[in-house]
């Protein structure tokens, strides 16, 4: 039976969050789906390339954990699509501008800060 789009790779971001860094066996196994190792992989290896995941080695193998504390990781997944859409366009200025349009002024607010907090920390 073929899963919804998303399933597979949100339980992995759930098991990682509840567990921290794991291999591919130990994912499997938590995971409890009768799901292949190479799925499971797959899946792992995918969500690091997207850059929700962090790898390292262990010995032979690989050990993956969450980029980011579990509660972030909806913020970032957001974020990683906005960048993918920025770095997919060649009017990246009317991507930001329509984005920034459609802002309420809470939001705008927000984000006036978070620039003026990120120029002060910028050292050039």
């Amino acid at each position: 039976m073929r899963r919804a789009a998303g399933e597979l790779e949100g339980a992995i971001l759930a098991v990682l969050g509840v567990h921290g860094a794991m291999a591919v066996s130990e994912v499997r196994a938590e995971l409890d789906q009768g799901l292949a190792h190479t799925t499971v992989m797959t899946g792992l290896v995918r969500l690091s390339k997207k850059g929700l995941l962090t790898r390292a080695r262990r010995g032979r193998s690989y050990v993956y954990e969450l980029a980011a504390p579990a509660e972030t990781i909806p913020a970032l997944k957001a974020a990683l699509r906005m960048h993918t859409a920025l770095d997919s366009k060649a009017a990246r200025a009317e991507i930001l501008a329509n984005f920034v349009a459609t802002l309420d002024s809470r939001d705008e607010e927000t984000l006036r800060s978070l620039l003026a907090a990120s120029e002060s920390k910028d050292p050039s």
